[in-house]
């Protein structure tokens, strides 16, 4: 008997396919097949929150450039004014010290946006034909984890 997938729920052998409780052997499974359901709000709040990020990502763009322009605009009428630009210096040394968490909260960002591309945007259903009846036998948000149990399914049914 070999393992195909194991995680905390669900076990692919090429014997056996075992969701949560319960368990069936692959002889059992007349037909296998998938399909997408509609997405529920954990799905839709996880496409809105991709969506804010990506706005987010553009306006902090902005944002910087807009800083930039005053933080040169004030050293230069400080500059006219006196010789030494200290309150321009000082903002800039600050500004310097936060533009180091910069990359930090970009890469979370960038991360929180790549994660919600791969788990998709649906909840995604495996179902069977077992002993003459459909049955439901998986319902995921996830697509990644969803893909992998199901190929390896469609692998142990195919060593069957």
């Amino acid at each position: 008997m070999t393992t195909l997938y194991r995680d905390e729920d669900v076990v692919v052998t090429s014997t056996h396919l075992r969701i949560g409780a319960q368990s069936w052997r692959l002889s059992e499974l007349e037909y296998v097949w998938h399909k997408e359901a509609r997405p529920d709000w954990r799905v839709r709040g996880r496409t809105a929150g991709r969506g804010v990020l990506n706005i987010l990502l553009i306006l902090s763009g902005f944002a910087g450039f807009i800083v930039l322009v005053s933080v040169i605009s004030a050293g230069y009428l400080e500059l006219k004014l006196g010789p030494i630009p200290t309150k321009t210096l000082v903002v800039v040394a600050i500004l310097l010290l936060l533009s180091g968490f910069v990359p930090v909260i970009y890469e979370w960002m960038l991360s929180r946006i790549d994660e919600s591309y791969i788990k998709g945007d649906a909840i995604y259903e495996m179902w069977a034909r077992i002993h003459g009846q459909e049955l439901r036998l998986l319902r995921l948000p996830d697509e990644r984890r969803f893909t992998s149990i199901y190929r390896a399914l469609q692998r142990a049914l195919e060593e069957d």
